[in-house]
């Protein structure tokens, strides 16, 4: 069987087979060729290759970040490539999140809904969830600001290489915690869960 004609073929074939039925082509069969530069609406040009600009926005969001706050939304702060899998990775990027905005994040207007005495380590991974123990969360914390601090530990866990969701434990106890809605779970956290808190710039230059 044979194969179909390619689109463009097909419509250049089309044009051609019009061309001649408008012209008067001569009833013996001959045909006049038609150079690519009169076929209209680029219909014989290959297609765009991709461009570079359009590749890094498609790597943009990839990669481990840590998330603080820029005003009321969350803001992400690429971190390089990750070095490590598992939890030696997730602890190093809690680590972190738990020490705050540097010196010059700081001036660039960002800070943090964990308070100095929040500590946060990783102590499993398995199927994709990690478990993170956490210790001194919403103390002196407002309610509303709660979720802030975290989906700070949730987008910042989830961009670890096998992180695909958080579990915020204290005492081997898993906590039920809120959603930016309002509503409390204790159910593994995804990513998607807090994206309506990240800013619409989204991302900040690479620390």
């Amino acid at each position: 069987m044979r194969a179909p004609a390619p689109p463009a073929a097909l419509a250049a074939g089309l044009l051609v087979l019009g061309l001649l039925a408008g012209c008067g082509a001569p009833s013996e069969g001959q045909v006049r060729e038609i150079g690519p530069t009169e076929v209209p609406y680029g219909l014989l040009d290959p297609p765009p290759e991709p461009s570079a600009d359009s590749s890094a926005t498609a790597e943009a969001g990839s990669g481990p970040r840590v998330y603080f706050l820029q005003g009321d939304a969350l803001l992400a702060v690429p971190l390089g490539t990750a070095t490590s899998d598992g939890t030696d990775h997730l602890d190093a990027l809690l680590q972190r999140l738990s020490a705050g905005p540097g010196r010059q994040e700081r001036a660039d207007g960002l800070s943090s809904a964990l308070g100095t005495d929040v500590q946060l380590r990783a102590t499993d991974l398995a199927g994709g969830t990690a478990r993170v123990a956490v210790t001194g969360l919403a103390q002196n914390l407002a309610a509303d600001r709660l979720p802030l601090a975290v989906g700070q530990v949730v987008l910042t866990a989830t961009t670890a290489p096998g992180v695909d969701s958080v579990q915020l434990v204290r005492d081997g106890e898993v906590l039920e915690v809120p959603l930016p809605g309002g509503e409390q779970t204790a159910g593994p956290l995804t990513a998607a869960d807090y994206t309506s808190l990240v800013g619409s710039d989204r991302t900040a230059p690479a620390s």
